[in-house]
């Protein structure tokens, strides 16, 4: 008797446990339901201002950094390797087959002249109020307001992009810009297209060895806000370098002693 009684009460417990777990599943389906009923799997609820990310691309680069001993091949090959797969989806592009330095052709660039790929990051929606050739700003470098000028109306609806050595702008280091200065206003606005692809810029370095030294780049847009603040940096990316040339630091000690 006392055992039937406990079964039924097992019973009646195991059956309130599954009832109770199965409702607690039943409306846990219909919130998950109706919270996707209301979601669109292609656009952000909360875009540009009123988002996280907020209406201010950052701008980011590939490599991030760039470091190695010229004396030692695979010390870049990573970096090439990086590039490489880094520009895979480009392949395709009418405009990147055209391009003939910063390319798989001269290894970006490596050693002697490493290269770097500047774009911004996505931001759904978000679209370039372009600087117009009479409202140049008066921080812009000479060397890219002139290259503007040079431009028609058309070819000016670009994202611009100057780098420098942060070190005193250093003439010791050179750079190139050996794809054009700016991302083109073409992909912009980014609304999640299929087989979408960031905009780049190329930018060629050639600086100096055995000296660690930093590239700035910036991005140039009436609504791109810069801030040179390394603490909330934003407008820009830095890109330290530092080329060991044991070779060069020998002549050196040769030549001085």
């Amino acid at each position: 008797m006392v055992n039937n009684c406990i079964c039924i009460v097992e019973g009646i417990v195991l059956a309130f446990y599954a009832v109770f777990y199965a409702v607690l599943a039943l409306m846990f389906a219909i919130c998950m339901a109706g919270l996707f009923s209301v979601l669109d799997d292609r656009k952000p609820t909360f875009i540009l201002g009123s988002s996280l990310i907020g209406a201010n691309p950052g701008v980011a680069s590939r490599p991030r950094g760039i470091a190695f001993d010229t004396q030692n091949s695979s010390n870049f090959d990573d970096y090439m390797n990086e590039l490489q797969e880094f520009l895979k989806p480009y392949e395709n592009e009418t405009w990147f087959s055209s391009k003939k330095k910063c390319t798989k052709e001269d290894n970006y660039g490596f050693p002697e002249s490493p290269c770097a790929f500047v774009k911004l990051n996505k931001i759904y929606s978000w679209k370039p109020d372009f600087i117009g050739a009479t409202e140049l700003p008066a921080d812009m470098s000479e060397d890219l307001q002139e290259y503007i000028k040079g431009l028609s109306e058309s070819e000016r609806q670009q994202v611009w992009v100057s780098c420098w050595d942060e070190k005193n702008n250093s003439t010791t280091t050179q750079i190139e810009y050996p794809w054009g200065r700016g991302l083109a206003g073409r992909f912009y606005p980014f609304l999640n297209q299929d087989g979408y692809i960031s905009p780049l810029v190329a930018v060629r370095i050639t600086p100096p060895t055995n000296t660690l030294i930093a590239v700035r780049c910036r991005a140039w847009a009436k609504n791109i806000v810069y801030n040179k603040s390394l603490k909330e940096p934003s407008g820009y990316v830095r890109i330290p370098i530092m080329i060991t040339d044991h070779a060069a630091v020998n002549i050196t000690v040769s030549a001085t002693s």
